[in-house]
């Protein structure tokens, strides 16, 4: 940033508390600069319908979005993937950009051309969302990936805590409960990016997160350039 620049303020919409700190700490490695401020409506993923997002519930989001904007963010960016749909079809209407939180992490797993890519959640709603998500990206681009999904039992508990270890502990054990190895592992939530780099070691297996993309990506949309 150039002296007397203004810092810019980016807006981190979150549907879990869970996944706020580590947002926050991806920006802190990726984009420094950032004033950040998180907004939090924590019903949004419970009362999300199992079978998609609602009018009622994208107006909502929607609601958010027009909240950041009003008071000055200069950027936003969605952590929970449930909320894809809604923020897709409002992008168009948003006058700062607006990112979806797992198009990098995305672009990063396919652009390792995996046979086989295992999708970790803590819970079976946002594994249905990712695995959905995933399917449509790698039809789109002609992808052939072998996509298989877990949940991680006790990986919600840990997140919540703030326990890393416990938390890696919950997605090895997903992990190891495969008949074969994948070639690649996706988180599906935020929440879970805080055991990414142990997860990785762990098992040997490349780990691809939302967090550390999402925020390069909004660095280099806000300021040009790279780190």
């Amino acid at each position: 940033m150039s002296p007397g620049q203004k810092r810019p303020l980016v807006a981190l919409i979150s549907a879990n508390p869970a996944a706020m700190t580590p947002a926050n700490s991806a920006f802190a490695d990726e984009f420094p600069e950032a004033r950040l401020w998180n907004i939090l409506d924590d019903r949004l993923q419970d009362d999300a319908d199992p079978r998609g997002v609602t009018g009622s519930l994208a107006e909502r989001m929607h609601r958010l979005i027009d909240h950041a904007v009003i008071e000055g963010a200069d950027a936003i960016l969605l952590t929970c993937p449930v909320y894809v749909a809604a923020l897709r079809s409002y992008t168009d209407k948003c006058p700062v950009p607006l990112l979806d939180p797992d198009e990098m992490a995305l672009n990063g797993v396919l652009a390792q051309a995996p046979d086989t890519v295992l999708v970790l959640a803590s819970a079976p709603q946002p594994l249905t969302v990712a695995i959905n998500r995933f399917i449509n990206e790698c039809a789109e681009r002609a992808a052939p990936v072998e996509i298989r999904g877990a949940v991680a039992t006790k990986a919600k508990e840990a997140a919540l805590a703030g326990n890393t270890e416990e938390l890696t502990d919950a997605l090895v054990s997903a992990v190891n409960g495969q008949p074969t190895a994948p070639d690649a592992i996706l988180l599906a939530q935020y929440s879970l990016a805080p055991a990414a780099r142990a997860l990785e070691t762990a098992t040997g297996i490349p780990v691809f997160s939302g967090p550390l993309s999402s925020a390069a990506a909004l660095r280099r949309t806000t300021l040009g350039g790279s780190r």
